[in-house]
């Protein structure tokens, strides 16, 4: 039995506990009923829009709090590098926020498929994907469910090759980043479309997906190949999901917030970089469209071990130890469709973000 002094002892403790417990509940309220003032129902299940915020908000000043009321990506901690903060800067301050027009799909992008390690060199896992090439980063600790991770890239928006044999063709691509889809069941993404309907010519748009719920259009978001794009998904410090989408050469963007589909979760396993081939319909894969010039630049992710605590980089040429790096290629069983390579690998010990290059090398 516990003496006086220890029940007292106890009692304390829990007490304490208690305090901080309901301390957390009532900040993580009082954060999400303060998000909801400036956010609007986009009529779009679990999807929500963050309004353009006053005039006299700037994001240079802000605090972390206020930034992640207005849906704004985190500000990058200094030790992340004397560039990273300049880019983050320029981002926020250039762009004109708009409230976006959502329409969903029947377009869907899924985890990948029938990943299959073809050899292992330097630390990287070279593997066979039906439908994605790029970089994913795969950690079995889950780390990018914690508060602070973000995963982003900045692209141009290719251009699709002639491919076509007959008016009846059709071409589908998409370059998104994203949480989650490497060995789990969903993916929380961003990304924009380049689509090739030999009927009517190509199409280009941005979206956002937490799959296994279909893709939702932003159809007042105007992008065309040589757009440059600045793409984030990030856990806010509340916990909720947010999503940035930047239209850097026209500076539009929006920010969303999305709650997981039904009976699904975010595992936070894994973040990619990816060019993808979708499905229509959620069944047979699109055939990809012949795309052209896809560069990405400004490629990083970052995990937070605690708030107060300096961040962890996640990079395709570097990453902790307790995760694998895989560098995918697209290909359907005959062919080899997509792929990535590594342009630009800065020293390790800069903390710059590498560069990466798309190449289609599709048979038709």
């Amino acid at each position: 039995m516990l003496s006086v002094a220890n029940r007292q002892i106890a009692h304390t403790t829990c007490g304490a506990l208690l305090s901080v417990i309901v301390g957390l509940t009532n900040w993580t309220s009082a954060a999400a009923q303060t998000r909801a003032a400036t956010t609007i129902d986009t009529k779009i299940a679990g999807v929500s829009a963050f309004m353009r915020p006053p005039a006299s908000f700037n994001p240079l000043t802000a605090t972390d709090v206020e930034l992640d009321r207005y849906g704004f990506p985190p500000r990058p901690k200094q030790d992340l590098g004397p560039g990273v903060l300049a880019r983050w800067e320029s981002r926020v301050m250039s762009q004109t926020r708009i409230v976006p027009q959502l329409q969903q799909t029947n377009t869907f992008h899924a985890p990948a498929r029938n990943i299959k390690q073809t050899k292992a060199t330097s630390g990287v896992v070279e593997a066979n994907s039906e439908n994605w090439s790029g970089y994913a980063i795969i950690d079995s600790s889950n780390p990018f469910v914690r508060p602070g991770s973000q995963v982003e890239a900045q692209f141009i928006v290719p251009k699709p090759a002639s491919g076509c044999g007959s008016k009846a063709d059709t071409y589908s691509s998409a370059n998104w980043v994203g949480i989650d889809g490497a060995f789990s069941n969903d993916v929380l993404q961003a990304g924009t479309e380049t689509d090739l309907n030999c009927a009517t010519g190509p199409a280009y748009y941005a979206w956002i997906e937490w799959y296994p719920n279909s893709e939702i259009r932003v159809t007042n978001l105007p992008i065309t190949p040589g757009d440059l794009m600045s793409i984030s998904v990030f856990i806010a410090a509340d916990g909720s999901k947010h999503l940035s989408i930047e239209n850097l050469t026209t500076r539009q963007s929006v920010a969303l917030a999305m709650t997981p589909p039904r009976r699904t979760e975010l595992v936070g396993n894994s973040i990619e970089w990816i060019v993808e081939r979708p499905t229509i319909n959620n069944a047979a894969f699109s055939k990809l469209t012949n795309y052209v010039m896809n560069p990405w630049t400004n490629i990083s992710a970052i995990t937070f071990p605690r708030l107060s605590a300096p961040p962890v980089n996640y990079l395709p040429n570097a990453a902790p130890a307790s995760a694998t790096i895989y560098r995918l290629w697209m290909n359907d069983g005959t062919h080899q469709l997509s792929g990535a390579q590594l342009f630009s690998i800065p020293d390790a010990t800069a903390k710059e973000a590498p560069s990466l290059w798309f190449f289609a090398t599709t048979p038709y």
